[in-house]
């Protein structure tokens, strides 16, 4: 088992702030996931991080750039700069070591069309379903995980076989046809990386099924473009609470805001805004 040392990283928050669907808390106290085509088990003791990955074992380089580990200097700078008002102020202090993942594209976007409408144990299930079904299988102790599949096999799908598991349902055709229109475009979306924000978020909403919001999502959750702010119905509440005095707020008014407010790095304003409303219920 290897381990590293951080004092900028907290897995329970980073983990189950929503972003990913791919980890689950144990019995034995380790998070089990799946990154990319690695399954890796980890736990966190104070600062220091301990895990265990397959096929390759003791695969640091995923994990850390999943994990972002790249920017673990400066992520204490990131925070300082988006705590400008007392609401991320008190959700940066309470929730320190919330970081932005490094997710496979391609499956985030799948992940986050089948959001729509939908809670976070059910999408959990349905990514879960699908990689089972279509991913391969690796093997971790007692364990096994799948890898999401790729654009080319998920467009082979039956509608009527996805429409049956909880969580996909009437998604299934979003999930089919983007998958299909991936595929035909080559499969390689980490390319939006080289595209302005704006251009990238327009050619992920030519795809079925993407909006606005899971755009952004993908953006942020995978991409690296931190000043995408996803607009969820939690989110959508915490800003028009915290900046509109409680009024119903066009989304285009509170983009504004929030790109005025925190520029580049709203996205991590957005995650602790989410974090902070989502576990004050």
């Amino acid at each position: 088992m290897g381990w590293f040392e951080t004092e900028h990283l907290n897995l329970e928050y980073t983990l189950e702030c929503g972003q990913t669907f791919r980890w689950k808390k144990m019995a034995d106290g380790f998070y089990y996931g799946v990154m990319g085509n690695t399954f890796a088990r980890l736990q966190q003791s104070g600062k220091r991080i301990y895990y265990e990955t397959a096929p390759q074992q003791d695969d640091f380089e995923t994990l850390a750039a999943y994990f972002r580990l790249e920017q673990d200097e400066q992520y204490r700078e990131i925070t300082k700069r988006i705590s400008i008002d007392p609401l991320i102020e008190r959700a940066v202090k309470k929730y320190y070591g919330l970081r932005l993942l490094r997710q496979p594209t391609f499956e985030t976007l799948i992940s986050f069309i089948l959001s729509a409408n939908n809670n976070i144990p059910k999408v959990a299930r349905a990514v879960q379903a699908i990689s089972k079904k279509y991913g391969q299988a690796i093997v971790l102790g007692k364990y096994r995980g799948y890898s999401f599949p790729t654009a080319e096999i998920l467009a082979e799908a039956k509608l009527a076989e996805l429409e049956q598991e909880e969580g996909i349902e009437y998604r299934a055709k979003y999930v089919l046809q983007t998958s299909k229109q991936v595929a035909e475009q080559g499969g390689n979306l980490d390319k939006l990386t080289e595209l302005p924000y704006d251009w990238a978020v327009g050619q992920l909403m030519t795809f079925p099924g993407v909006g606005r919001t899971v755009a952004d999502c993908v953006m942020l959750f995978s991409l690296g473009k931190y000043e995408a702010f996803p607009l969820d119905s939690w989110v959508q509440r915490a800003m028009e609470t915290a900046y509109f005095e409680g009024k119903k707020t066009q989304p285009r008014d509170i983009y504004l805001l929030a790109a005025q407010k925190w520029g580049e790095f709203a996205g991590y304003a957005n995650e602790y805004i989410y974090m902070n409303a989502r576990n004050k219920v």
